[in-house]
């Protein structure tokens, strides 16, 4: 309403008369006055109309709907009904579920309020006195108007606690202040059932509460027909009143802030407390599951003694039984060693004894003959020649000592399973290098496999590379210490494995053999072995080996190849001069030889 017509209507000042919004707002204006503040304060609800006879007035009497409208919230003022329920609208304090019927308003044109509970309208002494929240909050209200407050603050008590259920009054007559039990509603459920039946469907629907009647009720009734001056002196003297309430209610309000801080203190303490135990039952939890993990650490690591005690108990009987059998074997080769001089010791003696016998017999035949002077007495001829013999034919021990080294390698060669079992702990991820290949051989993806290809493949020449033998070098430099790896041979009919110096010749004709660099053994004609020492040294295996061990103890200059299939030994380099020098893994395929000998060797993981 951008013009409408307030104080500047150009109606009739005969329209003037005292207007009255339902908000609480009155002056003497014209009915469009009235709408303007309307327009201006947002006072019509949307939807709502105001019609002119309703507040149009002739006469200068006020409206008769005009009275001093109180609600449960404490709010008070000289309005409408309408007001009241504007104010309740806009302050919130009409709860959910409950109505104020119109036709039953908070007026003091009796000398009671009437409110209607179950269609029973219930008198008693409004009593307007100091409300205390427990959360500090005090003001001259009713018991509503506390309970708004809480509402409105969030000061109601924990789930299951119930406000106060009485209500104070003050006896006309005597003038003391009773306590009145009224009905408590533990729920607005329960509350909402004690509602009144509404006889008209207003705008806003507000609960009914029985409210506290301001103290000495009859003269603020009184003092609604009074002049100014006469209002100002109830209105003094009921002021000083409350003030005095007020200061009672403050000492009380302050007891119960002494109390509400004596109950955080200990709610604190017991906070505090079940903190306190808190913690501790999860630090003890913590404490016990470490206890558990110790516990089970000590079982994990007595069981791993256990098993790793039965592990040198069964290797230290199988060594011990293997050199009690080559012990045997020696024992028995000493006594066949030994056996003809014990036989000739005894013969001797026998000869011995008997020649002496001969010479002792002749001896007393001579002495008695010449204590007879018997001149014809003849010694014999044999015993004047006779001598010992003390010749030792016992020909050459080197049968007996070569069986016995044959029966002992046989003996010895049951620690090579002990050995392999050793081995898987150096193993070494061995590749192969393909700028060492010969031109001819052929190389799978992952350097693991190595075959003769049958045809020269072009690429580069240099000093690196094999030229005339079909070998090719790992692309690792054994470090200090062991390694350990397999080969699967197959049933390849020639092979080349060991290992070489880097600075090793590798073009032309080569030297396989410790002075030039290798040690190696080749497998040759389908079932011929040999170890390329200086002069090569035949091997006689008793079943082709499919996969071949290389072991080398670098520190101590050792390479030893083993049969991994067999468990057995092929042959040991002792000795050997690498200490000081890189080395690397060295491997042949051989030619094809016609499609026989075109399996690769392949260097595959270690069996454990």
């Amino acid at each position: 309403m951008s013009k409408c017509i307030g104080w500047k209507s150009t109606r009739r000042t005969s329209n003037m008369s005292l207007q009255v919004c339902h908000c609480g707002w009155s002056k003497t204006t014209t009915y469009q006055g009235l709408r303007t503040h309307q327009g201006k304060m947002g006072c019509t609800a949307k939807g709502t109309s105001i019609p002119q006879s309703e507040y149009l007035r002739l006469n200068t009497e006020p409206l008769p709907d005009t009275s001093l409208q109180v609600c449960h919230c404490g709010w008070s003022k000289e309005t409408t009904y309408h007001g009241l329920r504007t104010h309740q609208g806009m302050m919130g304090c009409t709860m959910k579920g409950l109505r104020i019927p119109e036709s039953k308003p908070f007026n003091f044109d009796s000398s009671v309020w009437e409110l209607g509970l179950n269609d029973v309208s219930t008198p008693f002494n409004a009593d307007l006195s100091i409300q205390v929240c427990h959360c500090g909050w005090s003001k001259v209200t009713t018991y509503q108007g506390l309970r708004t407050h809480q509402g409105k603050m969030g000061c109601t008590l924990e789930e299951g606690a119930l406000f106060p259920n009485t209500f104070h009054f003050i006896d006309e007559k005597e003038g003391v202040k009773t306590d009145s039990g009224l009905p408590s509603f533990s729920t607005p459920t329960d509350f909402a059932e004690a509602t009144v039946k509404e006889e008209h469907k207003s705008l806003f629907e507000t609960p009914q509460h029985s409210v506290q009647m301001p103290p000495n009720f009859h003269v603020v009734r009184r003092a609604l027909g009074f002049s100014d001056q006469q209002n100002e002196t109830i209105q003094t003297h009921q002021v000083a009143k409350e003030k005095e309430e007020l200061r009672s209610v403050s000492d009380t309000l302050q007891r119960s802030n002494d109390m509400v801080q004596k109950v955080k203190a200990a709610q604190q303490v017991d906070s505090s407390s079940e903190y306190q135990q808190e913690r501790q039952d999860r630090i003890t939890a913590d404490l016990q599951l470490k206890l558990q993990m110790i516990k089970q650490k000590k079982a994990e690591v007595k069981s791993s003694v256990k098993a790793f005690k039965c592990q040198l108990d069964r290797e230290w009987l199988e060594i011990n039984s293997v050199f009690s059998d080559a012990m045997k074997v020696m024992e028995e080769a000493r006594e066949k060693a030994l056996q003809p001089l014990e036989e000739r010791r005894v013969k001797a003696k026998k000869e011995a004894q008997d020649l002496m016998q001969q010479l002792q017999e002749e001896i007393d035949k001579l002495t008695k003959a010449m204590s007879d002077s018997d001149t014809n007495f003849q010694v014999s001829p044999s015993l004047m020649t006779a001598t010992f013999d003390t010749s030792c034919s016992f020909g050459s021990l080197r049968v007996t000592t070569s069986t016995m080294m044959e029966q002992i390698d046989q003996k010895l060669e049951k620690l090579s399973s002990v050995e392999i079992k050793r081995f898987h702990r150096f193993e070494v991820d061995v590749k192969l290098d393909p700028s060492t290949a010969h031109r001819q051989l052929l190389l799978s993806a992952d350097g693991k496999e190595v075959s003769d290809g049958g045809e020269s493949q072009e690429v580069s020449d240099t000093l690196e590379r094999f030229d005339l033998y079909s070998s090719i070098l790992g692309v690792n430099s054994l470090v200090s210490g062991k390694s350990y790896w397999e080969v699967v041979a197959g049933d390849k009919t020639g092979w080349d494995m060991g290992v070489a110096r880097g600075s090793a010749k590798r073009t032309g004709k080569l030297s396989l053999n410790p002075d030039g660099g290798y040690w190696v053994v080749v497998h040759y004609n389908d079932d011929k072995y040999a170890a390329m020492a200086e002069p090569p040294v035949g091997l006689t295996l008793s079943e082709k080996p499919d996969r071949v061990g290389v072991f080398v103890d670098k520190d101590k200059g050792f390479v030893s190849f083993y049969d991994v299939t067999a468990q057995s030994h092929i042959h040991s380099f002792t000795g050997c001069s690498f200490s000081d020098t890189e080395i690397f893994p060295y491997f042949s395929p051989h030619l094809r030889e016609n499609g026989r000998n075109a399996e690769p060797l392949i260097i595959c993981a270690v069996t454990r």
